[in-house]
């Protein structure tokens, strides 16, 4: 093993510390089954809710699970089969087709599937979609943030559409509604843990983890010989030229500032999480995952190595890579707003920042370049 090679082995190890890989985050794990409005049990779990209708037993495989992995997979199941069984075998007899199994208890629990579907609609999958739990529970708390029209009914007191017992205790609206933190937030509490929000159904990475990562992963930067950063974070690296103080979610201005100060340093182009994550609040470190933008990243990472005309894992020096940005791509609306700034899905949106003229202006004072690239 040549000395470089140890150097870089021994960057990647500071950065991620001594990470174990988790089960439920392995590619070929299964996915939890649950039933979708069991969703909303959980939230009221959460908010204290003692007696939820299916039973707390039933739903604390689903509260581990994402209490362990934020992004582990949910399989969202609703009955769409109940409705196949044809009207003349069910309501005359005719015997011509059998019925599906369990069909008479299927069938009366059509308070249940509707909850199911009505779920479903609000997150805006087809029944038995796999979603990341973090996904999962944005979406619906963005969309849904009271249980009204799902677990209450317009006829309370129907025998035959009961609403639950508990729909209108607040329970699930004292976690849904609270607002998450930002990283400045989370400093000045300490433990993000201690509210309600996404993050009391999902466990989240502790203030001292993130502090310990913080100043591991900045030491790294400051000592490496060679620079691993995702081509998405290449341009936020951009979006961040005026801040001069080290950013607590993230090593934007630390990488930025290296490159500037050493601008022939070697840059890898990694695919996915990068030296810039590691002390974010919402990496998950034994899997190398961004909850937010685990998905849509990977789609940019790939668009702008295609306009760099790069494969993953090129190494370039930095100022030869950010002239040959400048060079190719002309705007951050072509890659971080996907050009035309559809947004088709919460996690495909575009990036917040993509409207702004953050890379004009890197170009035009030839940062990390060092010269203003060609027109």
């Amino acid at each position: 093993m040549t000395d470089n090679s140890r150097n870089r082995g021994g960057q990647r190890m500071c950065a991620m510390q001594s990470c174990a890989p988790r089960e439920l985050g392995r590619s070929d794990a299964e996915p939890v089954q649950v039933r979708a409005h069991y969703l909303l049990c959980a939230v009221c779990v959460r908010g204290g809710c003692e007696s939820p209708p299916c039973g707390k037993e039933t739903l604390q495989p689903l509260l581990d699970a994402m209490w362990e992995y934020p992004y582990v997979a949910l399989k969202l199941t609703a009955d769409l089969e109940i409705n196949r069984a044809h009207y003349f075998d069910v309501y005359e007899g005719r015997a011509e087709n059998e019925l599906p199994e369990n069909f008479e208890q299927r069938a009366a629990d059509h308070a249940n599937r509707r909850k199911d579907l009505e779920v479903c609609r609000l997150l805006g999958i087809a029944p038995n979609t796999v979603l990341p739990a973090f996904w999962a529970y944005r979406i619906l708390f963005e969309r849904a943030p009271t249980v009204d029209g799902i677990c209450t009914s317009t006829m309370p007191e129907s025998a035959d559409w009961p609403q639950c017992p508990h729909a209108g205790a607040g329970y699930f609206e004292k976690v849904a509604q609270a607002s998450d933190l930002d990283p400045q937030e989370q400093v000045a509490l300490g433990e993000p843990a201690n509210v309600p929000g996404i993050w009391k159904m999902l466990g989240p990475r502790t203030r001292q983890q993130m502090d310990e990562a913080k100043a591991t992963s900045a030491e790294c930067i400051a000592n490496a010989d060679r620079l691993f950063i995702r081509p998405q974070h290449l341009l936020c690296i951009l979006c961040t030229a005026d801040k001069q103080e080290p950013l607590v979610e993230d090593n934007l201005v630390e990488l930025r500032k290296r490159m500037e100060d050493t601008p022939d340093i070697p840059v890898t182009i990694t695919e996915g999480c990068c030296m810039v994550c590691d002390c974010c609040n919402v990496y998950e470190p034994h899997q190398n995952i961004c909850y937010p933008a685990h998905i849509k990243n990977q789609l940019r990472d790939l668009n702008i190595l295609e306009k760099l005309d790069l494969p993953p894992g090129a190494t370039l020096p930095a100022r030869e890579l950010y002239a040959r940005i400048y060079e190719r791509i002309g705007s951050l609306a072509e890659v971080c707003g996907w050009g035309d700034g559809t947004d088709t899905a919460p996690f495909w949106a575009p990036c917040g920042g993509w409207k702004g003229d953050h890379l004009e202006r890197a170009r035009e004072a030839g940062l990390i370049s060092g010269g203003k690239a060609d027109s």
